[in-house]
């Protein structure tokens, strides 16, 4: 039991310090933000892909899917190295930070079906 409590002090201390993203300390803080910055973008681009999908009929929700499809793979090949090893979660970042202006400026001019 005191290894569990232990552990959990020792991750909320961890993640309290890690969670100041605004002066990020080291490569740990930096990677860290990162990707609480990238999994926002992620949820806003999930978001706003439901709601465009909602405004589309069955044949253009099927086009949006494999646009999305293509996006990903070409994310997933632009943002991995060679060897498949390690992700560059700040080109991810960036690349899902564009999709989502794409996505947003058709869900604002598209009109409901």
């Amino acid at each position: 039991m005191k290894k569990i409590v232990f552990a959990f002090l020792c991750f909320g201390i961890t993640t309290a310090y890690a969670d100041n993203c605004d002066s990020a300390r080291n490569t740990y803080d930096d990677i860290y933000c990162t990707n609480k910055i990238y999994a926002s973008a992620d949820a806003d681009l999930n978001k706003n892909y439901q709601a465009l999908r909602a405004k589309l009929n069955t044949a253009q929700r099927n086009t949006l899917k494999k646009s999305q499809l293509a996006w990903i793979r070409q994310r997933d090949a632009e943002c991995t190295d060679s060897n498949r090893n390690s992700v560059d979660v700040q080109c991810r970042l960036q690349t899902t930070q564009e999709r989502n202006g794409r996505v947003k400026l058709e869900v604002r001019h598209k009109p409901p079906n």
